[in-house]
């Protein structure tokens, strides 16, 4: 068989892979998922992900390295090695596609400054999907100069996150960009019962795309690492 790389949010998760929870009675050390709400590790919820397959045996191995460096990072300093690794091609590429891993403790909040970027070049329309939208003070000035020079930002979320760990306070904050951006950004809600909307898709000017782990609030810029 051949290796293949998945890019995209989905957690590794019972709630990303099955409909209801799978039944782990007969393992007694496993934890059996159980509540719906509130700040544990138990909880249960159905999330929809959206993800990219990737096949080209020389693309995955490319990807496979760039991700050891961050996978074998150093123990003691927990820094990641640099990437180097020689790409081999017998024809131009015919398109353009970038991977990324941050590691915003250690890269100087790159990852913010690459999706500016991607804002700040949008000439007619961003199209957005992502569920948790508490953004960074950045990123929101990029927003504003955006909306400013005439561009079209549509957005598709979940304002309301009940189901998800911490719904409700996050369901607080996705209020207030409604509150903000609401009578100057086309905001539709995902209202898929009983799923909750895990996608993260970003789309400028339908030529260039994010597809990513990224949310849109400080912790995937300030805190985690991602990919995409």
């Amino acid at each position: 068989g051949r290796s293949r790389v998945i890019i995209g949010g989905r957690n590794i998760h019972d709630g990303f892979l099955f409909h209801w929870p799978v039944d782990l009675i007969r393992y007694p050390d496993l934890e059996q998922y159980g509540k719906t709400d509130g700040f544990s590790l138990n909880y249960y919820s159905n999330w929809s992900d959206f993800d990219m397959e990737i096949a080209d045996q020389a693309t995955v191995e490319t990807l496979a390295a760039h991700l050891s460096t961050i996978w074998l990072r150093d123990a003691d300093t927990n820094l990641s090695r640099p990437f180097s690794i020689p790409v081999r091609s017998i024809a131009a590429p015919r398109g353009v596609a970038r991977h990324f891993i941050s590691v915003p403790y250690e890269d100087g909040h790159a990852l913010e400054a690459y999706f500016v970027e991607l804002i700040d070049t949008a000439e007619h329309r961003i199209e957005i999907v992502n569920p948790y939208l508490n953004l960074t003070p950045d990123i929101a000035r990029a927003f504003d100069r955006a909306l400013a020079r005439g561009v079209k930002i549509d957005v598709v979320g979940r304002i309301d996150l009940k189901g998800d760990i911490g719904g409700r306070f996050l369901t607080a904050l996705n209020k207030l960009f409604v509150e903000k951006y609401g009578d100057r950004i086309n905001i539709r809600e995902f209202k898929a019962p009983d799923v909750v909307l895990h996608s993260k898709i970003m789309m400028i000017d339908q030529r260039l795309v994010a597809i990513s782990s990224v949310n849109l609030n400080n912790r995937s810029f300030f805190h985690d690492s991602e990919n995409g």
